[in-house]
């Protein structure tokens, strides 16, 4: 927190098993690619600036699985 800018790395699951998208007009769920992993690691950096920390990246393209 003594940084100039302090900055912080933070990583989540993301889970899509229960994830639906949904085509409106062929009023039909349109599936995931096979290739899509369901559940694996997402990575996003923070900043603090004015006391709020701000995120200033995500990387959603699938880590290693979790």
């Amino acid at each position: 927190m003594e940084a100039q800018t302090p900055t912080a790395t933070l990583s989540d699951c993301v889970d899509l098993s229960a994830y639906e998208t949904y085509d409106v007009k062929a009023k039909k769920i349109i599936p995931l690619p096979t290739e899509q992993p369901l559940r694996y690691v997402m990575t996003a950096t923070a900043q603090r600036w004015d006391g709020r920390w701000m995120v200033t990246d995500i990387n959603t393209q699938g880590g290693t699985e979790c």
